[in-house]
């Protein structure tokens, strides 16, 4: 039973295998590309290859699932095609897709020897057949002081020069790094810089997932640095910044990505990156549960629309607290939230797109409780004080003294996890979209977001408040399709 009533019904999730990091997220040709990472047998088959599944849409919630179009399948990625990212080629109307090629040698233990990591190029006319692959870097392209984690290619265009950046983690510290490659026609590529934290303590130890961010002007630097649970000093039950065993987040940058990493003047003869990132700068995306291995792209409306994965890699002991329970399927996408920067507050605010809106029924007003059908979506506004936003009778949303906190009462609906909070002084308003097995509520605009999973058999939800406010609204909400030309 559990398979199908957690099954999201306005989240992306696989009919059958799993899904996690969100791959060469483009717009071409007037079609949204979502691919992920895509284990298309697990589970049961914890040996499942890895590579890119392949969900296609016009509009954001219709949706065909067209199957898994990179595979490892030659010999530069024969353990894995893993994550990266999609460059439309205006020159040549292609779209070109960057990803790491993983090869192990048997022998090793992967991080320091016995690994190799290919950057890899695929072409593709339309967005679904692809062309050949061609590795446009191998570890003899790496500064000695990278270990053998280098992953997840980002690749864009400015001043008529084409850039990619790459997550590092280093072999002396074990310390998470960008690095920035750049060339004239994508294929043949020079080292042109690097960054890591000031801090001498590693701010994580492998920056996973970089990506740039441009809003206003402005650019950030997007990563998902490793290790976040022991990277910075615990505050124990004040903590509100990188909760998560692996966290989600950005650094506003000065000037440009470009400039910043040409600070870095020794390049592949340096001892270790370049120190050029403030890590007390770094926000949060998300700060629920499950958030990781977020992407941006920018579609032809002029939006920057960002899709994290609803779940985290593997905790320290490889234990798997955060995968769903379901034994056929697992995994979905965020909803895409629509970026956009605050000048008043200097943060990103994230929003559902208006997309999302197309899929409300008629608005239901009502005061202080409701029970809802999933999927909903909830709109709180005109909010003074505090107050606590009540989900059944397992998860509560306190707003306290500069502080919100998000915590479960019965853990076996939150797969053992516990409490998550945000430092928010103040709360305005809130919408919270409610799927089958999914929360993502969004404070103030969306200057706050959690996201995180919860695994009730029920076809209801009842949520509760105490929050004076001067509109209380519900909509019942329409389904996101997918279409599964095939099932894997």
């Amino acid at each position: 039973m559990s398979n199908e009533s957690w099954r999201p019904k306005l989240h992306v999730a696989p009919h059958d295998g799993s899904i996690s990091d969100p791959n060469g997220l483009c717009q071409f040709k007037g079609t949204y590309h979502f691919f992920c990472q895509n284990a298309p047998t697990y589970p049961p088959d914890v040996d499942s290859p890895h590579g890119w599944g392949h969900f296609a849409s016009r509009d954001l919630v219709n949706w065909t699932f067209l199957g898994c179009h990179i595979m490892p399948d030659f010999p530069g990625d024969r353990d894995g095609a893993y994550s990266g990212g999609a460059y439309i080629n205006e020159d040549t109307d292609e779209a070109w897709f960057y990803y790491t090629g993983n090869v192990r040698d048997g022998e090793g233990d992967g991080t320091y020897s016995g690994r190799d990591a290919n950057q890899t190029l695929m072409k593709s006319y339309n967005g679904i057949n692809m062309g050949q692959k061609q590795v446009v870097l191998d570890n003899s392209s790496y500064p000695a002081y990278c270990s053998n984690h280098v992953r997840d290619p980002k690749v864009w265009k400015q001043d008529g020069v084409l850039h990619m950046l790459l997550g590092a983690r280093t072999r002396a510290d074990s310390r998470g790094a960008i690095m920035m490659y750049d060339s004239p026609d994508g294929i043949d590529w020079t080292m042109s810089g690097s960054v890591t934290n000031f801090g001498e303590k590693p701010f994580g130890y492998m920056w996973e997932c970089p990506d740039r961010i441009v809003l206003d002007g402005r650019e950030f630097i997007s990563t998902c640095p490793q290790g976040m649970a022991t990277a910075i000093e615990s505050q124990g039950s004040t903590r509100t910044t990188a909760q998560n065993v692996h966290g989600a987040g950005y650094f506003p940058i000065d000037g440009t990505i470009v400039d910043l990493m040409a600070q870095d003047t020794e390049l592949m003869d340096a001892e270790a990156p370049h120190a050029a990132i403030d890590e007390s700068t770094y926000v949060d995306w998300d700060y629920g549960f499950d958030f990781y291995a977020c992407q941006s792209l920018v579609d032809d409306k002029g939006r920057t629309l960002l899709v994290g994965w609803m779940s985290l890699p593997h905790d320290e002991a490889d234990v798997r607290a955060y995968d769903n329970p379901t034994q056929t399927w697992r995994g979905c996408l965020t909803i895409p939230r629509v970026l956009t920067y605050c000048e008043k507050c200097g943060r990103i605010l994230q929003a559902p797109p208006a997309e999302i809106d197309t899929l409300r029924g008629e608005a239901q007003a009502f005061d202080g409780s409701a029970t809802l059908p999933k999927p909903s979506d909830v709109v709180i506004e005109g909010i003074e004080g505090k107050g606590t936003i009540r989900f059944g009778e397992f998860l509560e949303l306190r707003f306290e003294d500069d502080v919100a906190k998000l915590e479960f009462s019965d853990m076996s609906k939150s797969g053992d996890r516990k409490l998550r909070q945000a430092p928010i002084d103040e709360v305005r308003n809130v919408r919270i979209l409610v799927d089958t097995s999914v929360l993502e509520i969004f404070v103030n605009d969306g200057m706050y977001v959690f996201g995180t999973r919860f695994y009730e058999e029920s076809d209801e939800l009842v949520i509760s408040h105490d929050l004076k406010a001067s509109s209380q609204t519900w909509y019942p909400m329409g389904e996101v399709t997918v279409n599964y030309l095939v099932t894997r």
